[in-house]
């Protein structure tokens, strides 16, 4: 890998855990950059899953759809975040998920029988797997808090207030998919909070 792919995996492991040089070496050697083009596909669904990906550059949207075309956001993953449908990893199956690139994207790719084989062989690997685990156990747990308890305007607010450089990256259909609301929905609610910035200036 390029050294700048390198620094990269090290920024995004370590946004879960610190890892050692020569543990993070260790990983390096299993790690395959990927160059994804806006709309290219890392992984389908019903394709088999096996990869984690660190996105080094770009973004990522993981999806749901249906034969009749509809689609449900589930995540959008920013540099230096990790992608990869974990329970379909654990199950050993083919993906529920679609992974697509929002926009030109660099994604290092490791093997995810790799990860457990560097976890059983270092206890950093061990430390980082069981805390991107618990990480991604407490991110579901407000996605279900969002959905199932906040109204469509409470989860606008929040995805404006957690994520506001996404407005200008990614297609309002799928923010408005992600918020679980149509887009003549958003663009209402959108409308909505200009008019009372505007009132109260």
């Amino acid at each position: 890998m390029l050294p700048a792919d390198v620094e990269a995996l090290r920024r995004a492991v370590h946004r879960v855990a610190t890892l050692g040089e020569d543990a993070l070496s260790a990983a390096v050697v299993h790690t395959r950059p990927r160059q994804l083009v806006r709309g290219e596909h890392l992984l389908r669904a019903g394709e088999p899953a096996t990869q984690v990906a660190f996105v080094a550059q770009g973004l990522l949207r993981e999806y749901f759809g249906w034969s009749s075309g509809v689609e449900r956001t589930k995540a959008f993953i920013e540099e230096d975040r990790i992608s990869g449908s974990l329970a379909d990893l654990i199950a050993e199956g083919p993906s529920s998920a679609n992974i697509v690139a929002e926009e030109p994207t660099r994604a290092l790719c490791i093997p995810f029988v790799r990860l457990r084989e560097l976890a059983a062989d270092w206890d950093d690997w061990d430390r980082f797997g069981r805390r991107a685990t618990e990480a991604l156990l407490l991110r579901k747990a407000d996605r279900e808090r969002e959905l199932l308890g906040m109204d469509a305007e409470a989860r606008y607010l929040r995805f404006e207030q957690l994520h506001p450089q996404l407005a200008g990256r990614v297609a309002a259909k799928h923010i408005a998919s992600y918020l679980g609301i149509t887009p003549v929905h958003l663009s209402r609610l959108r409308r909505r909070r200009r008019d009372r910035r505007t009132a109260t200036r």
